[in-house]
């Protein structure tokens, strides 16, 4: 079953460029079955932006790969993390 988590639009002018919320829309991340994790590049990229995880360990090897970009891991609850070294602690 996929689950969707939204990620509320901010105010017009409020954040930066680095923010995963869009100053322009609500932005849902659709997780595919069984999954847990997404890895969500900041609004300002445009596009889908994100890609969705099952383990912890997936989603960081991930956004490694990503490293170049603004991102950030969330849950399905829209819980925030940071990678320290090699797991995910709430941010």
């Amino acid at each position: 079953m996929k689950t969707t988590y939204t990620i509320p639009q901010k105010m017009s002018n409020s954040g930066s460029i680095h923010d995963i919320a869009s100053d322009n829309f609500d932005r849902d991340i659709v997780f595919a079955a069984g999954c847990k994790y997404a890895v969500v590049l900041a609004s300002y990229y445009g596009g889908k932006g994100y890609t969705t995880h099952k383990t912890a360990g997936a989603a960081i090897k991930a956004s490694n790969a990503q490293k170049d970009y603004s991102r950030e891991i969330i849950d399905t609850d829209g819980n925030r993390y940071l990678v320290d070294y090699d797991r995910l602690v709430k941010a």
